[in-house]
């Protein structure tokens, strides 16, 4: 079996998806390409995929509705690639468990570069780590507060694991979004940011106990510490 990561193209224009498979298999990557939702599913089903390049406007699906059914598939990060690219369809992809979001036009390298900060940053490590109660298992990106699994995305995975490495201090939304993101500027990221901790929050609440808090320091940042009715 190859080690190299097969990325699933969901875009119905066949010239450029005919261009980005070019890319992608130029640059060692196993590439499966699709024109519709349908059979965007269909290919998660059917086999391990390490990431999904999803466009937007697709002719059966929306591709922020198909980002939601992908992630009760399957954890492979999802890379959205779309004209549509003010801050609200920005903020409505990674809410719905988008991990990136790259606008059309694009360059090749560009693609590429955003591809490898992903499958980087998503790449399994054997190992665990506990802060409070909300114990993360980094090689299967499983986390647990107590017996309790949390369904965390990837995107919110590598938030809180950032966060939980670095509990020591106070992490500016800049240093997020470079080192969680994988790129130097999400526009006003700040909204971005807030509705990563919102999500994350939400599932943090009862009845799940109560082991962990993201503390937010107006104008400062963001830091991950264990919650006072933990102790």
């Amino acid at each position: 079996m190859s080690d190299a990561p097969l990325i699933l193209v969901v875009d119905d224009e066949e010239q450029l998806l005919s261009l980005t498979s070019y890319a992608l298999t130029s640059a060692g990557m196993r590439v499966e390409a699709v024109t519709t939702g349908a059979a965007a599913l269909a290919a998660i089903d059917d086999h391990p995929i390490d990431l999904v390049v999803l466009d937007v406007l697709l002719p059966d699906a929306n591709g922020v509705d198909l980002c939601r059914q992908i992630r009760r598939r399957s954890n492979a990060p999802v890379l959205f690639l779309t004209v549509r690219s003010d801050q609200a369809d920005v903020i409505a992809g990674l809410e719905a468990g988008g991990d990136d979001y790259l606008a059309k036009p694009f360059s090749v390298e560009e693609l590429l570069l955003r591809i490898n900060a992903i499958l980087r940053r998503s790449s399994p490590v054997d190992s665990e780590l506990t802060i409070g109660g909300l114990r993360f298992l980094l090689d299967s990106h499983d986390a647990f507060a107590g017996a309790e699994r949390i369904d965390f995305t990837p995107l919110e995975f590598r938030f809180l694991r950032y966060l939980a490495v670095n509990t020591d201090r106070i992490i500016s939304t800049t240093e997020l979004v470079e080192e969680v993101w994988g790129v130097s500027d999400l526009g006003a990221h700040d909204p971005i940011v807030k509705s990563v901790v919102y999500r994350i929050r939400q599932k943090l609440a009862p009845p799940i106990p109560p082991t962990v808090e993201i503390r937010n320091v107006r104008g400062v940042g963001y830091q991950l510490r264990p919650s006072i009715d933990s102790n």
